[in-house]
């Protein structure tokens, strides 16, 4: 963790730090508080953390494009911290995945971020009823959500923000006439696509290979693995391992903190691209 975080004098933004469940009783209740706030007038980035997401339904697809309209119309830039995978399944399935193409931070392992759009990104602070900051002239205030307005408190101290924060969300709800149901996971995939060029792509399917292999002799028991190489485009690998849950991946990973021989392999973890899917 950095020992001071300063706020550019330049730096304007409105910063959204949702509760666990955003939902279609959360999502009225912040357009409200904008509305109330007259924060769509705010000439200012739009930054979303949603480390604290645990569960999410439908309408907040349309708040995410709501906030892009709103950051786009100012000529500002809309980024969305960290989100869990659920989030871009919904976008997905809604044929809106397009729109925070770009816009996705992930931070580093001392929870801070870098960006190229924007030249600061406020690290996410933790509070669980959701917050709301306004970042203008170097000054930071503060409004924690309540059930009837936005109550402000103590300007967010960027300082003690925690080390990088897994995302949690692992259901998601869909509206049926009037009420809603819930669409249960059943399966975690982890896609990893390896840029090895086109000089290199057999050893590289060939060492993946071996490494799924030392996987298994270890007893670890994959709902699915899949391996393989295309020409278009030249010189890539993707490996997708299904799990059958988010626990059954952190166990994946403790076996790999625990035991370290798989890197005698030289598996190739290069150049390498991550995406984290629900199977639904």
């Amino acid at each position: 963790m950095t020992d001071s975080i300063t706020i550019p004098e330049d730096f304007r933004a409105v910063v959204t730090t949702p509760p666990s469940r955003v939902d279609s009783a959360l999502v009225p209740r912040i357009q409200k508080y904008v509305k109330q706030n007259k924060l769509n007038d705010f000439d200012g980035h739009r930054i979303l953390h949603m480390h604290q997401v645990e569960q999410v339904d439908s309408s907040a697809v349309a708040a995410l494009l709501d906030l892009i309209k709103v950051a786009e119309k100012h000529g500002r830039q809309f980024l969305m911290c960290d989100p869990p995978p659920i989030v871009r399944s919904y976008l997905e399935i809604y044929g809106a995945d397009h729109a925070v193409e770009g816009r996705v931070l992930s931070s580093a392992n001392d929870g801070t971020y870098h960006s190229v759009a924007v030249p600061f990104v406020p690290p996410f602070v933790p509070n669980p009823n959701g917050r709301l900051d306004i970042y203008e002239g170097g000054k930071v205030r503060s409004y924690e959500m309540t059930e009837r307005e936005l109550k402000e408190i103590a300007p967010v101290d960027l300082n003690s923000h925690p080390a990088k924060a897994p995302t949690r969300a692992s259901k998601m709800e869909v509206h049926e006439g009037g009420g809603r149901a819930e669409i249960k996971a059943n399966g975690y995939v982890h896609v990893r696509k390896h840029n090895c060029g086109c000089g290199a792509t057999h050893t590289t399917f060939d060492r993946l290979h071996q490494l799924h292999g030392w996987f298994r002799g270890k007893g670890f028991d994959f709902k699915n693995i899949e391996l393989w190489a295309s020409d278009v485009p030249a010189g890539m690998v993707t490996e997708k391992m299904t799990f059958r849950d988010r626990l059954h991946f952190d166990q994946f990973q403790t076996l790999l903190k625990i035991d370290s021989d798989w890197k005698k392999i030289e598996a190739p973890m290069e150049h390498l691209e991550e995406e984290f899917y629900y199977v639904y």
